[in-house]
This record gives C-alpha cells, structure tokens and sequence, in this order.
C-alpha cells in the first residue's frame, strides 16, 4: 500500500468546507473523568510527580502489609467516556452525530454543539491517573448494569434508532469491556435495527472494545462473532490500542486475556493485525500503538509511523481522537494510508493541546510534522 502523502493531506484539509453532510452515531458510555498526577514528594516549593507508572507500583508493593497514603492532584475534570470524547473529536472535524450514553450530568454540557446527547442516566465516574509513560484508570462503572438493549430500545424508542441509523453514514460502537451487557447491546442494534432498516449506502461500522484484561475469552469471541455479523450490512472496522490487541490474539487462541506470561510472548503487531483479520473475517483491523498505526485488510498490511508528543497535556481520550480522525479518513474516502496519518495527527494534536482538534488544527500539526521530518 502507498505511504501518505504530507503536503496533498495537507491541502486538502486546507480547502475543505468546516462543515461535511456526514451524521453518525456513537454510544454506548459515558464517565465523569478526573485527570489526576500523583504525588511523589513536596516541599514549600510545590509538588514533585511520580514520572513513570513503575514509581507508582513500587511505592504500592511496599506498602503490602501496612498501610499508607498516596496523595493526588486533580489538574482537570472533564467529559469522560469513549463515546463522549469520540463524538466530541467527530464534531470538531465537521461529522454532527447523535452520542448515546449515561450523560446525565452537567459536564456534558461542554461536548461540541454539534453532538445531540442521548443520555441513558447518570454517568460513570474515572480517576485518569497519568504519568509520562501512560496511564492508570480507576473506573467505577456499576450505572452500566441498566445498559441491556431492551432497556436502550425503551428508552429511545425503536422508531426514532431507525430514524438515526438511516441517517447516519458512520456507526460507533465503542468501550464494550466496560459494559456488562455489551454483546446484548451489538446483537440488539444488528437485529433490531441494521437488519430490519434498509438504507441507500451501506454505512461504516466502527467498533472498538477497549480493554478486554476483565473479561473472559468466550465473550470476546462472541462479541467479534457479533461485530462479523454486521459485515453484510456496510463497512466494518474493528480498533485497538496495543495492549488491547495482544489480549484479543490471545483470546482468540483459546487462552485468557489476563495470562501476563503469554502477553509477553505475543508476536509482532503486523502478525497480530493479520491473525485477528484472517480468524474474524473483519475486513479492516486497526491497531495504534504509541510509536505508529497499522491496518490489516484483505490486500496486507499497511503501517505508518508516528510522532510521540515530548510534552503531552493530556493522554486521557488520545485513542478516541485516534479513531475519530482515522474515520473522518474514511468517510472521506481517502486511502488507508492517509487515514492512519489522520488518526495520528488527531490523537497527536490533542495529546498536544488537550483539545479535540479541527481540520484546520490538523493540517498545522501535520505541517509541524513535515517539517520535523
């Protein structure tokens, strides 16, 4: 496959229109995110923070058997939620989408204007601890329980999801770990909705699982047998960071998604992508470590390096921006190549800034990225 071209993606993100005639629709979570550092030392002229993930572990070890206090700051409390921050990172690229989630709460107030929220109750809660080599998310997700499809059906009506997936060129299925009753939620909307809705261009279909450590490998490979269900029906991706697609290879080998012994013996992601593409017969497998992205489909691999941020403002909400720039990719129609340079540089973008960036805010980052290179 062709590498992209910088300065034709450049141009091009120049001369279009703010707004496209894309609609879509994401669901299905939503969290009220603190995002936090933790305190490693302080003295009169301010705090010292831990660096690494690994500074944090220690500190926890050795207090095994006794007890201690681990003191953090909040440097911002903001919309949380893979759907949430995905439909805010659509709208600023120019896509007006419906999110559907547990957005019953002010904060979701701030989501761009041209989200129409669907709130299915109140949120979840995230203490987003972040470091300067990744992040721990402490989750308390229990308001997921009531997410079973007869309770989304009930809620929004069954005419008025037909309504809106007739209308939308880009469905967003995302944070399926998190919810309990996510496999009834896909097979819900398939057979319910994709299944008994015709439309005139089959859509693209964009799942993302998210974290599978806690869950048991039977139910991922349901869940992937439910998202190659979709195929018939329009274009499917299925995304993931690294960690993510390493647990899903290995449940898909038939072993746990928790064995720390096999996830350090999983190979390459290029042979990943391909596994996972060949043994669900999901057409495009993404999968974005930090250091570059790389699609599986029927014609290869293609992969294409990145650009690690030096001083990220946030990390929290990188891959959602991720998958919101790689779709617009495809919406668009660009080549495979182009669109993993566009996810980079939305993630890249809003790691930098801490904001969902516009077309324009992409073409600046991509043109500071040429020039690096």
């Amino acid at each position: 496959m062709p590498l992209p071209n910088f300065q034709s993606l450049i141009d091009r993100l120049r001369a279009a229109q703010p707004i496209t005639d894309f609609h879509a629709f994401v669901g299905f979570d939503g969290y009220v995110d603190k995002i936090q550092k933790v305190v490693e030392s302080k003295s009169a002229l301010g705090n010292q923070y831990m660096g690494g993930i690994s500074e944090l572990a220690a500190l926890i070890h050795s207090l095994s058997g006794k007890s201690g206090q681990i003191e953090l700051v909040t440097e911002a409390t903001k919309i949380g939620g893979n759907a949430p921050i995905m439909a805010h990172a659509l709208a600023s690229l120019g896509i007006t989408n419906w999110c559907v989630g547990t957005l019953s709460d002010p904060i979701f107030e701030q989501m761009h204007p041209h989200c129409e929220r669907v709130s299915l109750g109140p949120p979840a809660e995230s203490n987003a601890l972040e470091f300067g080599d990744g992040k721990v998310i402490l989750s308390e997700v229990s308001v997921f329980e009531r997410l079973r499809w007869s309770y989304l059906a009930h809620t929004i009506g069954i005419d008025t999801l037909r309504q809106q997936y007739a209308q939308s060129q880009l469905l967003a299925f995302v944070d399926w770990a998190n919810l309990p009753h996510g496999n009834d939620l896909w097979e819900g909307y398939l057979t319910q909705i994709v299944q008994t809705t015709p439309t005139d261009n089959p859509p693209l279909f964009f799942f993302d699982l998210c974290d599978p450590t806690k869950r048991s490998a039977k139910d991922i490979r349901e869940a992937l047998d439910i998202v190659a269900r979709y195929i018939p029906f329009g274009s499917v991706t299925l995304g993931m960071n690294e960690n993510e697609a390493r647990r899903i290879y290995l449940a898909l080998s038939g072993h746990s998604p928790a064995d720390t012994i096999r996830l350090s013996q999983t190979p390459d992601l290029a042979i990943i992508a391909a596994y996972i593409h060949q043994h669900t017969g999901i057409p495009t497998v993404l999968i974005h470590p930090t250091d570059c992205s790389l699609v599986a489909t029927s014609e290869g691999i293609c992969q294409v390096a990145g650009r690690l941020v030096p001083h990220p403002k946030v990390l929290t909400g990188g891959g959602d921006n991720l998958n919101a720039g790689f779709c617009w990719g495809l919406l668009t129609g660009y080549p495979l190549a182009d669109c993993l340079l566009l996810g980079m540089a939305s993630s890249g973008a809003y790691i930098q800034k801490g904001i969902s960036p516009t077309r324009s805010d992409l073409a600046d980052y991509l043109e500071n990225w040429l020039l690096e290179l």
